[in-house]
């Protein structure tokens, strides 16, 4: 139906960056802001992952380092009495390197029964290193 044949006034053709208040687009300015701004959120989230990562490779540490000190607590105390004794050995696992050492004080802290501790050491990281030990008591049958 026709607008003029209907007695309505037809709508003015308005462009549409006038109806914007001018703006034709993003200005570089923006474009620069929202880049930096979105370059934050990345590196925490990069930082936030890398920490993650490092947090999983030391709990896998300290996981192997507990294991290796129950195993060694096992075989040893599985030995005849008068066998029971201390030892040292070095075991790597993955690329981490392991001092296993297990260590036998006689009469403590009873007579006739032994004292053995398990001590497991590794590299945490270049400068520190972190332990893990277990102790049980032997007494002799």
């Amino acid at each position: 139906m026709d607008p003029i044949a209907n007695g309505s006034k037809p709508q003015p053709c308005v462009p549409s960056h006038a109806r914007l208040g001018g703006q034709r687009g993003v200005s570089l300015i923006e474009i620069m802001v929202a880049t930096v701004i979105l370059s934050f959120v990345a590196i925490g989230t990069a930082q936030f992952f890398v920490r993650g990562r490092t947090g999983f490779d030391q709990e896998e540490r300290k996981r192997v380092g507990v294991q290796l000190a129950q195993e060694a607590l096992e075989r040893t105390v599985t030995l005849p009495y008068p066998q029971i004794d201390s030892w040292l050995e070095q075991r790597t696992v993955g690329t981490v390197d392991y001092t296993i050492s297990v260590t036998s004080q006689l009469d403590a802290p009873e007579p006739e029964m032994k004292t053995v501790r398990s001590t497991v050491t590794w590299n945490a990281t270049p400068t520190a290193q972190r332990t893990a030990s277990l102790v049980t008591f032997v007494y002799d049958n």
